[in-house]
């Protein structure tokens, strides 16, 4: 065997290694997420932005999908048909749903687009029974594309907050355009240029990250609001060779 066949026969040794690694990786995080639902989902409750990946379910319990696309955007973005949609849920407000309904809330790899993660939060636990949980799925930051950035403190979530997070929405695009886009495309744009960059992205609509979190920062997100959000953090379990972290809020309080 020469040089030539020697390196090819490793290439494509690694990419089966990698496969396989993604593959166990894969059935790890389903395991993770199907003890999640085993312990803690019962009932009727809502999913918001299931995609192509929705969340196990244990026998019994059903579940409403929703998004703030239709059928035809998710397939395109997901490249694919198999979707689970009933019909149109904002996770970032929940509006429509009755206060109080449902007996649980899932999402997962949704909170880190949202202008406004506080409010969000809160916009779900306000539509549990008292008891009732949300189970947030949260990108772990040092495992994905968002691996260079600083995670986003809770002084900037507080800003988010208090203005919908209108006046940090520029600053998500210069993140992206400066530490996520040379990761996801290899090119580095000059910094000369990013700010140009970002704009352009802005007011195309662009869906991206607005928040990156590791572990530790969005559990302390979570016990900085849960007094005054009417609900306590039941269950946090870090990524375990995946790319996310689960965290388990149940509903104390009902104004």
């Amino acid at each position: 065997m020469d040089d030539a066949e020697t390196k090819n026969d490793l290439a494509c040794r690694v990419a089966v290694l990698h496969a396989e690694r993604r593959e166990l990786i894969h059935k790890l995080v389903w395991v993770v997420r199907s003890t999640v639902s085993q312990i803690f989902l019962k009932g009727t409750g809502i999913e918001v932005g299931a995609g192509d990946t929705p969340f196990p379910l244990p026998e019994g319990v059903s579940c409403y999908y929703g998004d703030v696309r239709d059928s035809a955007d998710l397939a395109k973005y997901f490249g694919n048909d198999n979707v689970s949609l009933n019909g149109r849920i904002d996770a970032q407000t929940f509006a429509g749903i009755p206060a109080a309904s449902q007996d649980f809330v899932i999402t997962s790899h949704v909170i880190e687009h949202l202008y406004d993660p506080i409010g969000a939060i809160r916009a779900a636990v306000n539509v549990l029974k008292l008891g009732s949980v949300f189970v947030c799925v949260v990108p772990e930051m040092t495992k994905t594309w968002d691996c260079d950035r600083s995670p986003t403190t809770l002084a900037h979530l507080w800003t988010d907050s208090g203005d919908g997070g209108e006046s940090t929405r520029l600053l998500a695009h210069v993140e992206h355009a400066k530490y996520v886009h040379p990761v996801l495309t290899g090119e580095h744009i000059p910094e000369a240029k990013i700010e140009d960059c970002a704009r352009a992205t802005m007011a195309a609509g662009m869906d991206l990250h607005v928040h990156a979190w590791r572990a530790v920062d969005f559990k302390e997100l979570l016990e900085a609001i849960a007094p005054s959000s009417g609900f306590a953090v039941e269950a946090g379990i870090s990524s375990t060779g995946g790319n996310e972290n689960i965290f388990v809020m149940r509903r104390t309080r009902i104004a």
